[in-house]
């Protein structure tokens, strides 16, 4: 009994923390997207219904960044899913000096997202780094970020460089779980390096990869500093997202009610792609 008290304590701060600033807010949010609300006059407020979703599905605009959201997370997600798998085996090892890679892996993790934006930024410019070597074999200059068939792609291109180390730690983490005499009884089997990881750990670790896909899937969804930072959405509205108009319709038009209604819409869609990869991974064989 006394310990249930205690744990019920500290469950009671992170509760109330999402209670304040997560469940309250989200509830008010949906509460106004069925509202015409205006900051500036919010004594005038009306129950408009679905109005706001109806406009939605109708805007050209917003289908728009509903399809620049899709390719930015069919861009990134498969990239933060797959290949930090194989670092994370690779870091695995019992090597000299392996910390040194795995931290090296890390740093980008550690960099401010702004500041890599505008590193990025720098280094996509005519310019840039990226075009002075291009030029070493003769390529013309690309013009990455006001292209609109390049600014998308090279946005996904800065996500997967930041975001590559923090999945490998969540890989790597699971790695430690995985029983070592599986292992020596596939070496004893004849396997090669790869096939132990393949018939072995990717089995093992396959909880930790519905979670990764997961949690990048809801990245890829949210993110909106990239484009703000580096493109401003454009050119042409490329690169502007879901997040992105949300951004613009509540801080810039200052429609709350809309913005609120796009973000509910955009909530039901990541639930969905949240349940078909979760039917997805408990159909896979172990």
């Amino acid at each position: 009994m006394y310990k249930a008290r205690h744990a019920w304590l500290f469950l009671s701060i992170p509760l109330l923390l999402l209670l304040v600033f997560t469940f309250l807010p989200s509830i008010a949010a949906l509460a106004l997207s069925f509202t015409n609300y205006n900051v500036f006059q919010p004594s005038e407020t009306e129950f408009i219904g679905f109005d706001h979703y109806i406009r939605a599905f109708q805007d050209p605009v917003f289908r728009e960044t509903i399809l620049n959201t899709v390719y930015y997370w069919l861009l990134v997600t498969p990239a933060l899913v797959i290949l930090p798998i194989f670092v994370a085996i690779l870091v695995n090892q019992k090597l000299r000096g392996i910390k040194i890679f795995r931290l090296i892996f890390y740093f980008p993790v550690l960099v401010s997202v702004v500041i890599t934006a505008i590193l990025w930024q720098w280094m996509f410019s005519t310019d840039g780094m990226i075009n002075y070597f291009l030029s070493l074999f003769n390529i013309d200059k690309v013009r990455w970020l006001t292209n609109t068939s390049t600014a998308m792609p090279a946005l996904a291109v800065v996500t997967i460089w930041q975001g590559f180390g923090y999945y490998m730690l969540f890989y790597l983490a699971a790695l430690q779980g995985v029983p070592q005499d599986l292992y020596e009884a596939c070496e004893l089997d004849g396997a090669s390096f790869w096939q132990k990881h393949l018939y072995v750990t990717i089995p093992m670790i396959k909880p930790m990869i519905f979670f990764v896909a997961v949690i990048s899937t809801m990245s890829a969804f949210k993110e909106f500093t990239l484009m703000l930072t580096m493109t401003d959405g454009g050119p042409l509205n490329s690169t502007t997202t879901a997040v992105f108009l949300v951004y613009k319709e509540a801080f810039e038009r200052l429609d709350m009610g809309y913005a609120s209604a796009i973000s509910f819409i955009l909530f039901i869609i990541i639930l969905v792609i949240t349940l078909i990869n979760q039917r997805m991974l408990d159909r896979t064989p172990n």
